[in-house]
Parts: structure tokens; sequence; C-alpha cells
């Protein structure tokens, strides 16, 4: 059984993300934790005055009970033929510590986030929550960008530039995720020149068990690569590796470039390396 963790705001980017994972997990027997996360200091003293006979816990947690309530009904009404459960969770602590107690609680398989949560910054590609929690919840993760439904997933792409070693942890990883779904496996590694040859040997080397395209691009901008990539392959996913900082760096920028946003209207699965 596959244990999920749905993130959710109640935004509609949450919304399509949940309605997305309901789709990509389809074929699998799965439990779903629906959690919301609410801090504790965006609430005012009418939420806990207009509930003089409940506890002050009762009080700022009735809203989004019946947000959840409301969200588990549409799930179990709209999933009634496949085998899934679900459990509602509600948190008031810091947003990444709560989903990494909900991680280490519930031995949780894959976190599912939308790309950019309530943000309305049009230029963030992904909002502060979803970076925290690529950056330092330890467990694969499922962005799903703003607006995308559903397709059959068929391809998954993983990119490597030179902060990204495909050591014997992350080749486990990929090899479980592309088997666990029945994918086909599409590597694209970006290089410089002088570090081509050493490079290659290795990864071929650790893929050399699986049925993979492998593709080398030298002195080329990783961005513009993958871009690039996409729009000559039909891949329905790619991957995201924690060993690539500069990549989160980018994600932060205000105005991130062309390349950049083309690359992240697929899903992404973030994958961690230790």
């Amino acid at each position: 059984m596959k244990k999920i963790l749905l993130l959710t705001d109640f935004s509609k980017n949450a919304t399509n993300a949940i309605t997305y994972a309901m789709e990509f997990f389809e074929s699998k027997t799965c439990t779903f934790y629906v959690m919301y996360v609410h801090k504790l200091g965006s609430y005012v003293s009418d939420d806990l005055l207009n509930s003089p006979k409940n506890s002050i816990h009762d009080a700022i947690t009735d809203k989004p009970k019946k947000k959840l309530n409301a969200l588990l009904e549409k799930l179990k009404d709209d999933t009634k033929t496949k085998d899934y459960h679900f459990e509602l969770l509600i948190d008031y602590d810091a947003f990444t510590d709560a989903v990494n107690q909900a991680v280490k609680k519930y031995s949780i398989d894959f976190v599912v986030i939308g790309s950019n949560g309530a943000s309305n910054v049009k230029e963030v590609i992904f909002g502060s929550n979803t970076i925290n929690v690529v950056e330092k919840v330890n467990c694969k993760t499922l962005v799903v960008p703003s607006n995308y439904k559903f397709s059959p997933v068929k391809a998954f792409l993983v990119s490597l530039n030179k902060h990204c070693t495909l050591n014997t942890n992350l080749r486990d990883a990929i090899i479980d995720f592309i088997e666990d779904f029945e994918l086909k496996l599409h590597v694209l590694r970006v290089t410089s020149g002088k570090e081509t040859s050493n490079i290659a040997l290795a990864d071929k080397e650790q893929l050399s068990l699986l049925d993979s395209m492998y593709y080398l691009i030298e002195d080329v901008p990783v961005d513009y690569a993958v871009s690039s990539y996409l729009q000559t392959n039909n891949i329905d996913i790619t991957a995201f590796i924690t060993q690539d900082k500069p990549f989160l760096k980018r994600l932060f920028s205000a105005s991130p470039s062309k390349e950049l946003k083309s690359r992240m209207k697929l899903p992404l699965l973030v994958l961690h390396t230790h």
C-alpha cells in the first residue's frame, strides 16, 4: 500500500494537485493523508470570541475541519471505483516541521503539493511552502504545476548537471519509480567538455542494467538543454535531484528565464540522494 501525503491550503493550485494525484496513483492501493497546516499567527481574536463555548483548539480548527471534510466527501465520491482510503490531518506548527512530522509518523512514500500554493505572484514558479518542502522534506515529492491536467504517464526524464552525481542511492530511487509505474526512462546529462568522458562512463555503468535512453550534451545551459529536449520528446514527468542547489536558487528568482518556466510546465518528482 502506498501512503501519500496531500498538502492543501484550499487554493485552486492545491486542489488541482490533489486531483492529479487521484489519477496518478489510480493503479495502486493507497492511503491518502489530506493535510492542512495553519499558522497560529493568522488567526484573529474574532475566531476565538465567536466560539465562546469551545476550547481554543476547537475554535482555531473549526473552519479548516469543515473545509477538509467537504474536500474529503468530494474525493470519496470521485474515487468510488478505486482502492483508496483517506485520513484528515490538521496541524498548526511551522509548515515544514508539520510536514516532516507527518512523513515520519505515517511512513509516507510520496508528498504531493501544488507548484505555487496561494501565491498571486505570477512570475514566481514555486511558492515558499513548495520551495521549503522540496528543500527540507526528505521524501519523494510530486510537485504539480498550476492548471496542469492529468494525462497518462509513460516517460520520465532525469536531467543531470555537474552538481548531480548518479550514485547508487539515486539510481535505486529512479529504478524504484520507473518500475513501480512502468515508465520509460530518459537521462539527459549536461556537461562541460573537460569532464565529459569520465562522467559519461560513470553514468553508463550505473545505467547498464536499465532500458534507458541516455543523451549527453556539452557546454549548453542546463535549462535550455532540458527545455529543448522536452520540445522534441514526449515526456510526462521530470525529476529534480536535490544535489542541484543552483536549481533551487533559480526557482526563487522573481524573473525566471523562459527556459526554466517552460521546463516547469510538467509535474516534477523530487528525488533525494541520501
